[in-house]
């Protein structure tokens, strides 16, 4: 068997946002480190396993950039690129100009009617299987019985069985929810429940099965099923995955090694006090970092968000965080109690000690028109 050097990636998510921050900087700094790992490591093939976009209907940086990069790995360096469409894309906009682009060896496939056209490099057969949901599944094949997206890729793999060449290297390049697999918030639900997982048992008869949508790139551990996982960290719940692509050798015995990448700015989620993080008590190596906050000690502090970007810049989230101290000084219920107690724990919680004679006056003139020497 020919030894075949391919570059797995997938889920670029061009053009997404995170907490409304514009991410195209960050994501040409990953996508650089890998076109010049394509070059540096001589690799042969680049295969991505969908969601290339963010959304359907990416705005115009946003498709600029993808040209660019995809020019410059499949024209510029001369590496053939296989490519399937994710739950994110467009599949008419991602296949359009598809046919003359095979001209120069960049393969896309979106389309449920060309999954059993395997893309043939050397002794390589490649099935392109772009993401469909189960409706889609159910009407192309007028079969009833597919309810899951178990049930679309136990007909698909069936299929494909009937025409597999098994002499051949046969990969299957896919986008979807492995069973058992590890998902993150920012991956957008296939489906309802349960019903988006699939069985790896599916897969027994392919020697490699390259994946997309999973942003964890140990989202599954098996010999021969890998997710690439995403570029970038896409949502807090990622801060602490590793983000790269994958570098797969075929041969008798493949080889797969993850290849971390560098991001421009990292994720950061920190819980604690806000003197601590506003006065710099707590370290942190990039000041220019993505930060969410989790703080206690906001009750009293006039506009926290703005004082944090001065330290802070790219402060995109803030959330208060109670304290119990402070939950037990605000249990009051309104229902219950009688205005003098309520404006007792009011003071409590906000100055964070009792009434005194002049507050406890003040409250009996203003509230209950008592005259006293607060005149």
């Amino acid at each position: 068997m020919l030894i075949l050097k391919i570059l797995h990636t997938a889920d670029w998510h061009i053009g997404r946002r995170l907490n409304g921050t514009d991410l195209l900087e960050d994501q040409m700094h990953v996508l650089d480190q890998m076109i010049d790992y394509i070059k540096e490591e001589e690799i042969e093939l680049c295969v991505i396993a969908g969601d290339v976009f963010d959304r359907s209907n990416p705005s115009q940086s946003a498709l600029k950039l993808v040209n660019e990069y995809l020019y410059r790995i499949n024209i510029e360096l001369g590496v053939p690129v296989l490519a399937i469409s994710g739950n994110h894309d467009s599949r008419s906009r991602l296949d359009y100009g598809s046919y003359w682009f095979e001209k120069s060896n960049y393969h896309m496939r979106t389309s449920i009617e060309d999954i059993l056209k395997p893309v043939v490099i050397d002794d390589h057969h490649f099935y392109m299987i772009p993401y469909m949901d189960v409706l889609e599944a159910k009407v192309h094949y007028q079969d009833d019985t597919i309810v899951t997206h178990h049930d679309v890729y136990r007909k698909i793999t069936e299929d494909i069985r009937e025409v597999m060449d098994s002499e051949a290297c046969n990969v299957l390049v896919g986008h979807m929810f492995m069973s058992r697999a590890q998902a993150s918030e920012s991956e957008r639900p296939l489906s309802i429940g349960l019903s988006e997982e699939v069985g790896t048992d599916l897969f027994n008869d392919f020697d490699l099965v390259l994946l997309g949508h999973l942003h964890h790139p140990f989202a599954i551990q098996h010999d021969n099923i890998f997710y690439s996982g995403s570029l970038l960290k896409y949502s807090f719940s990622e801060v602490a995955q590793p983000k790269g692509f994958r570098v797969v050798e075929t041969g008798e015995q493949h080889k797969c090694r993850f290849v971390p990448t560098k991001c421009k700015c990292d994720l950061v989620h920190y819980k604690g006090s806000f003197e601590d993080v506003i006065n710099e008590q707590i370290h942190f190596e990039d000041y220019n970092a993505y930060f969410k906050f989790e703080l206690t000690g906001l009750a009293t502090i006039k506009d926290p968000m703005a004082k944090l970007k001065m330290i802070y810049p790219n402060t995109l989230e803030l959330r208060p965080v109670i304290e119990e101290k402070e939950k037990s000084r605000a249990s009051v219920d309104i229902n219950k109690s009688n205005d003098d107690e309520i404006f007792d724990a009011f003071i409590k919680q906000v100055h964070g000690g009792e009434l005194t004679e002049y507050q406890n006056a003040l409250f009996n003139k203003l509230f209950k028109g008592d005259a006293d020497e607060t005149d």
